[in-house]
């Protein structure tokens, strides 16, 4: 074991000293800063040149509702107010103009006022059917936009808003009923989404809490996400490292001195090591950003246990199978052609974790987390999802998930004695579980 911890410690050291690891270190916060600070500078940098439109009203009523909101909307609703008390436009006005010709035929009609989109002298056009408030009809009743800047949903939506609410008005009135009784009598009920009731260990009642969807949803997500993370930033790490001390003849004189089992064991700790290390920081700036918001109480702390266990499994689980890739290639394009299998395994829990936050308890979801490559991240996303997953499949993830760990390691070792001194052989999934079954 001394070899052992004399490969994990130098494997370590030249980690944590190069240049890479701080940049790896300084990824996520910096990804995260450049994020927020992007979104803060980029807010006001929105597109304010008018947006003119013409409206074929050939209901005729419905064109001055438009000016109108126009209106109002231009004079308040696109300005906010700055701490020094003035107003700064945020958004662009909305110019209507009426189109009078009405009577044109409605395709020669859609391509003049189409050409004046194109040239810019429109930014978009609306048609409005005779029948457009009674709802009656086909064509007639149909109120159709056309622009050429489909990504732009302020001004239909707008519009969609402002007609729907004229139309309606119109409609009750010229029914005789009161729109404001039917609001009312249609009026949402008050509705929450609430937790369970709870008992504190003094026999108190603690009362159920409010649904939140940022707790709800965003803990799971980030937990599973920050292992994936974790994994992804120590484990491909390892190919690169065999395969440069193998094709550099480095791995030759390394064996000459332990054996190729502790080589990989000792590169693997290494590994695990310097994940341990990231993960420490990271989840230790997520306590601390918990602990100063007070939302400690959202993460109870058995949930740290379980994801630095699991993440010890996947440590090993994945850092096996990446160290034998590393050890049996001779190039890296080698390497290429059989990391594809081995980073879909990995992001394997990213492709299905939807189904599994909506239905933690679903066969679906128990199945794919006894899954032993998709085990350590979709049961740490089951255990952080309300109510969690119970105790005998808990228990049964990890017998599952050591022996699956235990398996690829063998299978990494003999794989990684035989590859370490093999060269000009282009490594083949056949080739592998040969050296596997008679190795």
């Amino acid at each position: 074991m001394r070899k052992v911890f004399s490969v994990m410690r130098t494997e370590y050291l030249n980690s944590v000293r190069s240049k890479g690891f701080l940049i790896g270190l300084a990824m996520l916060p910096l990804i995260i800063g450049f994020t927020v600070l992007a979104q803060v500078m980029t807010r006001d940098k929105a597109d304010l040149s008018d947006r003119t439109f013409a409206v074929v009203d050939r209901s005729g009523r419905l064109f001055s509702i438009i000016e109108q909101k126009a209106a109002e909307r231009n004079s308040e609703a696109i300005y906010r107010t700055d701490d020094g008390g003035g107003k700064k436009q945020i958004r662009p006005r909305f110019l209507p103009v009426v189109y009078d010709e009405t009577q044109a035929e409605d395709k020669q009609l859609q391509l003049e006022l189409s050409e004046r989109v194109r040239q810019d002298k429109l930014f978009a056009f609306l048609i409005i059917g005779a029948k457009a408030i009674d709802g009656k009809g086909d064509e007639a009743a149909r109120i159709a936009y056309f622009t050429q800047t489909q990504t732009y949903t302020q001004l239909p939506n707008w519009l969609k808003s402002v007609l729907n609410a004229e139309i309606k008005r119109i409609r009750f009135s010229e029914a005789g009923i009161d729109k404001g009784l039917v609001e009312s009598l249609s009026r949402s009920v008050n509705f929450k989404e609430l937790g369970l009731v709870k008992v504190s260990g003094e026999g108190e009642l603690i009362e159920a809490e409010e649904k939140n969807d940022a707790v709800t949803y965003g803990v799971p997500f980030a937990t599973m996400f920050l292992l994936f993370m974790l994994v992804m930033m120590s484990c491909p790490t390892l190919l690169n490292t065999v395969l440069e001390e193998k094709m550099q003849r480095i791995s030759e004189l390394l064996i000459s001195s332990v054996s190729p089992f502790q080589l990989m064991l000792g590169k693997i700790l290494g590994a695990v090591c310097l994940s341990l290390t990231l993960s420490v920081l990271y989840v230790g700036a997520a306590i601390g950003m918990l602990w100063y918001f007070e939302l400690s109480r959202l993460v109870p702390w058995s949930m740290y246990l379980w994801f630095g266990t699991f993440l010890l499994l996947a440590l090993f689980m994945y850092g096996s199978v990446f160290a034998g890739i590393g050890a049996v290639c001779s190039e890296m394009k080698d390497a290429q052609s059989l990391m594809t299998p081995a980073m879909i395994l990995i992001m394997l829990p990213l492709f299905c974790w939807q189904p599994v936050l909506q239905s933690p308890n679903s066969a679906f979801s128990t199945w794919v987390s006894l899954f032993p490559p998709a085990t350590p991240m979709m049961m740490m996303l089951r255990l952080a999802t309300s109510p969690g997953p119970p105790a005998w499949q808990v228990a049964l993830s990890l017998v599952v998930t050591v022996t699956f760990t235990l398996g690829c390691v063998w299978a990494g070792a003999k794989i990684f004695r035989i590859g370490i001194l093999s060269y000009g052989q282009t490594p083949t999934l056949g080739r592998l579980v040969r050296w596997i079954v008679s190795g």
